[in-house]
């Protein structure tokens, strides 16, 4: 009896550096002298492949659940919490938390840097990671809930008004 597949084509998952991509079908590769089957995933304007072996793992992970979107909006709507004032400090700090895309964790990233941007300002790295962090955020906020990401958008930004007013 053979084991089911841990994803499926149609599922969304989440990759670390690509972003949030579809798996689109299941294909088999030769890399060197081995052949291995493979997901293939469209995210945006890339492809990449996930081993089928190992599809989840530090840089993977499943699209989160509708529990976890709430669990990062009372996150967003909690107390900031102050960053290191240091700014080598900070982007150390930065590097490290958002290498993690959980879901929670991208709504700590967020709330902190808004909080930052609003009572200081924000640097450049700091912007491109509120940025980018953002967009991930909006994009699995929009197919979680199956909305538009211009809806997911003004939700996410009545919240930060909730919250900075």
């Amino acid at each position: 009896m053979s084991k089911k597949p841990a994803l499926e084509k149609g599922d969304w998952i989440v990759h670390a550096y690509y972003g949030i991509g579809q798996i689109t079908n299941m294909v088999t590769r030769t890399i060197g002298e081995e052949k291995a089957k493979y997901y293939r995933v469209e995210a945006g304007n890339s492809t990449f492949y996930v081993p089928v072996k190992n599809p989840i793992n530090d840089r993977i992970r499943p699209l989160a659940s509708e529990y976890m979107l709430r669990k990062a909006k009372k996150i967003l709507r909690s107390k900031p919490e102050e960053l290191p004032e240091n700014h080598n400090d900070r982007r150390k700090f930065l590097s490290e938390f958002s290498s993690n895309s959980e879901m929670d964790t991208s709504a700590q990233i967020l709330r902190d840097l808004k909080y930052r941007k609003q009572e200081h300002s924000l640097n450049d790295y700091e912007q491109k990671i509120l940025d980018n962090t953002e967009y991930l955020f909006v994009r699995e906020w929009a197919i979680i809930q199956d909305i538009s990401e211009e809806e997911a958008k003004e939700k996410l930004d009545r919240i930060y008004e909730e919250v900075l007013a």
